[in-house]
Order: structure tokens, then sequence, then C-alpha cells
């Protein structure tokens, strides 16, 4: 970091007392100052804090001798290992021991940048399927009610004109640490941030101090990484507990009534000591739809509302039904921080599109189609609901699924998108270091019509769909949405979706 935004060195001891005990110095030696802290060894200078984590490929505690010889002034492994480690202290390297490595650097990390979280309002999101979409509505709600947002997310991290790639939907904790600090540093006020399952359960998120807590929903993912849903619904939940822990005075929960784990959520929401609020668009919450006013066009989706202002009518300029879920969620925590009303229902009206999320690609001869990122189950199915209300002929599908994740979820949308869809072509998304063959098997595993073709070039099969169309059909695009590379073995090319969608229309326009 540079400019007004670098840190400054700092006292190992002094540092070690802002962590509150969490992490603990093992050796008796010379005090230290600290210039930076590091998970991976390659990029420790001399002055450099290393800690050692367990990565998904290798753990950190192996590059304890690379980061020693780099110049790391002090390194952080795990209590259960300070045997092994015994003798660095007596190296002129300081030993730090944590019983969690994770929680420490996440510790470590926020200690070092100041806390920048403790002076922010800051709204975690979490769930399968929705998050991008209300970063985007609250983003637009803080910005009519005069606060100044910054975006943590899956399309890119953003705040006051400036765009940084998002390698991840949340980073490391260090990384998410220097990034709400450089954000605090350029007057953002409100930090809007999705929050997955891999960095709840792996700590990067520990020290965001959430103001407020919202949860979406939650459906069949990540089954590579969590052991079983039970784990991956816990992951979720614990967003709440960091509200839970946050000192900070306005605190509150929004979820969601309709689906089964927000209930589950909602039933045991008296163990926390900040409001719960509960949102449906079928029955009575403190958030809820006026019944039957939903409509859903091409243009957009519009309904009334039966609390908390009756017949309030929001308007949202992306179309989709499931977007009134996520204009709830927003809504709800934009209200439970006490904005204006009106600037809500302003901010909400003013989306006008949403990146890879229903993005509505027109041609010039009587049919559109839609690119939108939906890649799990539930996702395709409430992408495709809609699209099929939007249809006045065909509903033609082109989807695949990434390769190196979740295998157990290709069946489901392959039976989710035969029944839904006249026709689909099944094809490669990003098929990384699998077959691509490998994973369409597993997918047509799931399809028991005979609606579907087979078109492993994702190009192709994109261009196959847009010449196969006609006026009044709906080509459904899904997988990618934002994504504008394909990665194949371990080379990522650019591919974007929407552009190629593009392109054949104005080849089929040209004749």
């Amino acid at each position: 970091m540079t400019g007004k935004n670098q840190i400054a060195p700092v006292d190992l001891d002094a540092l070690l007392e802002r962590c509150g005990g969490m992490v603990l110095r093992a050796d008796c030696g010379a005090d230290r100052i600290i210039s930076s802290i590091e998970y991976n060894s390659s990029k420790v200078q001399p002055g450099s804090l290393f800690a050692a984590i367990q990565g998904f490929q290798s753990d950190g505690h192996a590059y304890v001798e690379d980061a020693i010889g780099r110049g790391a002034a002090a390194v952080l492994v795990s209590a259960s290992r300070a045997t092994e480690f015994a003798r660095t202290g007596g190296r002129g390297v300081a030993l730090l021991l944590a019983e969690n490595t994770r929680a420490g650097l996440s510790r470590l990390s926020a200690a070092f940048c100041g806390f920048p979280a403790r002076g922010l309002t800051v709204i975690g999101i979490t769930g399968t399927n929705g998050k991008t979409s209300i970063t985007y509505m609250l983003e637009s709600i803080c910005r009519e009610a005069g606060r100044v947002p910054g975006v943590i997310g899956t399309v890119d991290y953003r705040w006051r004109g400036k765009s940084v790639a998002a390698p991840n939907t949340t980073p490391e904790s260090k990384d998410l640490q220097e990034l709400i600090r450089a954000m605090a540093g350029d007057g953002v006020d409100t930090v809007v941030m999705e929050v997955s399952s891999h960095a709840l359960k792996l700590n990067r998120a520990d020290d965001i101090e959430p103001n407020v807590a919202v949860f979406t929903n939650l459906t069949r993912d990540h089954m590579d990484f969590h052991p079983d849903f039970e784990d991956y619904f816990e992951a979720k939940k614990r967003l709440f507990a960091l509200v839970q822990a946050c000192g900070k005075e306005r605190k509150a929960g929004v979820v969601n009534a309709d689906d089964e784990y927000g209930a589950r959520i909602l039933s045991g929401s008296g163990a926390y000591t900040y409001p719960v609020h509960a949102l449906s668009a079928r029955g009575e919450a403190a958030y809820a739809v006026e019944p039957g006013s939903i409509v859903n066009t091409i243009e957009g989706v519009r309904y009334a509302l039966a609390r908390p202002v009756k017949g309030a009518e929001i308007r949202l300029r992306v179309p989709g039904t499931f977007q009134v879920y996520n204009s709830l969620c927003a809504l709800g925590a934009a209200h439970a921080l006490g904005l204006p009303w009106d600037a809500i229902v302003r901010g909400l009206e003013k989306v006008e599109s949403i990146p890879g999320r229903f993005d509505c690609v027109r041609s010039g001869m009587g049919f559109s189609a839609i690119v939108d990122y939906a890649h799990t189950g539930d996702a395709l199915e409430k992408l495709l609901e809609s699209a099929r209300e939007l249809a006045a002929g065909r509903l033609i599908t082109v989807f695949g699924c990434g390769g190196d994740r979740d295998r157990t979820k290709r069946p489901l949308m392959g039976d989710i998108a035969s029944r839904l869809s006249d026709r689909v072509i099944v094809t490669s998304d990003n098929p990384r270091t699998e077959v691509p063959d490998a994973i369409i098997r597993d997918i047509l595993a799931g399809i028991t019509g005979k609606n579907f073709e087979i078109e492993p070039d994702r190009e192709k099969a994109i261009r196959e769909a847009i010449f196969m169309a006609r006026p009044g059909d709906l080509v459904v695009i899904a997988g990618k949405g934002h994504e504008d590379y394909q990665i194949t073995g371990t080379v990522k090319r650019h591919f974007d979706d929407r552009e190629i969608a593009r392109a054949f229309m104005r080849e089929r326009e040209a004749g």
C-alpha cells in the first residue's frame, strides 16, 4: 500500500496486545518492528510477520524456513506444533502461537490495520444465491441516502470510482483488512460485502465487525468443500454470531423466512441480543409482499409491500421474480439501519442492471438472450421459471457445470434444465482440470427427456442457440454471467457470453 493508505511499521509486543490474547509470543527475545503481515512466504520481506496457514494445496508451516530466509521478523504457527518450531525463537525470529492460525491471521491483520471496520457501517450478506444482486441494490440505496459505499463481492471490489478485480468473493483476512482500510482512508462510511461460506469457515471474515447480517437462502453448492449440508449451514449462520460479537450500537439481522434454513435461523434468533427481522414474499413478516402484487416483465419487476409500509410500490428495473427476494433483503438491511424510506425506494429503482444477473441481450429479430450467473440448481430453477414467464415462444437453455467443483449438483441441474426448457444445449463451463465430456455425462445422468443436445464447445453451443431461436423465443445462457473468461486445464482465456451472443446475433442479422 502506498501514499495516505500506507501502514506504518508497528512494535510487535504492542501489536500482540491489541490482539487481546488470541496470539501469544512463545520466545523471550528482543522486541521486533513489524513492517507487514504475509501468509504467502514469497511476499515476505525483512520485517514481515509470516502467518503459516493451512491452504487448499499446501500447508503454510512448510514455508516457515523460506519466510525466515527472506527476512521474516516473526512467524505465527499453530500452538499444536510449538515444539516443532521451538528453535525459531533462538534464531532472532519471534515465535508466535495461536490455536487457530487463520483466526490469528485475521486478528493480527485487523490490529495491524488499526481495526478499520470498527469505524464503519458494515453489512454482510450470506447465502447461496442473490448476494451479488443485493450488494448492487444496497450500493444504490446508500448513495441515495448520502452515504459513501464500498462494495466487496464476486464481480469486483469497488469504491469511489475505483475497481479492483475480485479473485475471491471474500478475500483472505489480511487482504480484506487492507481493503477495508483503503476504503475507509478514501472516505467510505458503509461497506457492503458478500460473505461466502468459505470465508466464514476459514476465518477470513472474523474481524469485519458487521452491523447487519443478511441471509438469502441455502441450496446445494460447495459440497466439494463442506463435508455435509449441515456444515454448510453452520458456516453461513456464523455471520450472525459475528454481529453478536460486534461492539457497535446499531445491529440487526435480516432473514428470508421463506427459506427452510432461514426459518431455522429465525427460530433460534432468541440467542442474539439484537433484533432479527424476517422477510417473506408469501406470508407475514417484518418485510412482506402484498399477495398477488408481483408483476414480472422483460423491463423489470414491480410489487407492493404489505409491511413495513403497506401499499408502498417497489419498482425494479432488473427483471426476474427472484429479484423480489433480493430487493426485500436490501430494503430490510437499509431500513434496519434507519436509512430514509424515500432513499430506499429510489435506490432500488435506480439499479439499471447487475452484471451477469438476468442480463438481457436483445436482437433485432424478435427474440432476446438472457445471460446469468446461475450455477446452482436453485439459481437455475428460479432463473428458468422467471424466463418462462417472459417467453412468448420457446425457452432455449445453454448451460454447463464447472470442473473441479461440486459434482453432486450436476445431475440436479440437468433435470431442472430439461424440465423447464423446451430445448437444452449442454456444454462446457470452466472445465478446469476435468475432462469436459465427463462433466457433461454427470449432467446427462439427470436428464430423462429427449429435448437436449450436446455441444462441448461453449462458443458453438451459443451460436447454435442464437441461430435456432425464432421470434418470441428466449435464449438463456447460464453459468458464467459476469465472467469474461473460460478456464480449460489451468489456462484462462478471454470468453464473455454476452459478447459472443451479441456477435452471433449480428452475424445472423447480416444474413
